[in-house]
């Protein structure tokens, strides 16, 4: 795939200006990365990542709101609502 740090015009980390992926693409996503999309899609659902936002709130209850919000998510693609 082309590199991502030069747009394949060549660089240190891949030296053409491709790159090689071997193995499960997700094993590339740090914790770090997974934090910041996690903190996005909660963003996106109304809970800011700042004190009286999400950084305030229970992991259970994070974790709770991710759940229900998965679950209305499959049963509106049954219904065909958006």
């Amino acid at each position: 795939m082309e590199c991502t740090r030069c747009g394949g015009h060549g660089c240190q980390e891949c030296d053409v200006g491709r790159i090689e992926i071997t193995g499960c693409p997700l094993e590339l996503i740090t914790p770090d990365i997974w934090e910041l999309l996690e903190l996005a899609e909660l963003y996106k659902k109304g809970l800011p990542p700042v004190d009286g936002g999400v950084l305030d709130q229970a992991a259970d209850f994070v974790t709770a709101c991710r759940f229900v919000w998965s679950e209305e998510n499959i049963h509106k693609k049954r219904l065909g609502i958006d």
